[in-house]
């Protein structure tokens, strides 16, 4: 099985975000899951200085390689290409689970979500993540 993890980039500090994206991605792997982030590809998005679309195109494309979605919602602030991978997902008729922080308010996402649930800290994720039931997706 392959997740593809959806998070908010822009605005959000990457020195929080490195280690609780590695948390997840650990997680998932515990259980025999591959993980993937694009977070990490960063530098190569960089480096190649690919606009907004060809990001989205390159997500998007491993979305399609990936068994289900993974959005990981830090706070109350919108990602636009959050939902457009969430939009993707529900389009392609593939199983979204929706982990929201406990600090975050009202958000939609969950609603879209087959399974969602709500964490304060990255232990508390990474014990989440592993007592999922991925046979129900």
């Amino acid at each position: 099985m392959k997740v593809f993890i959806a998070y908010r980039f822009t605005g959000e500090d990457p020195q929080q975000l490195e280690p609780m994206l590695r948390s997840i991605i650990e997680a998932f792997n515990d259980r025999g899951v591959e993980a993937y982030s694009t977070f990490f590809d960063d530098l190569e998005f960089q480096d190649k200085s690919m606009s907004a679309k060809e990001i989205m195109v390159h997500a998007f494309r491993k979305i399609d390689d990936s068994d289900l979605l993974f959005v990981v919602q830090t706070s109350d602030n919108k990602s636009e290409g959050m939902i457009m991978e969430v939009g993707y997902c529900i389009a392609k008729h593939k199983p979204i689970v929706a982990a929201v922080r406990n600090t975050v308010g009202y958000t939609y996402v969950p609603d879209m979500a087959h399974i969602s649930f709500r964490w304060q800290d990255n232990d508390g994720l990474r014990r989440q993540i592993r007592s999922l039931d991925l046979g129900a997706l």
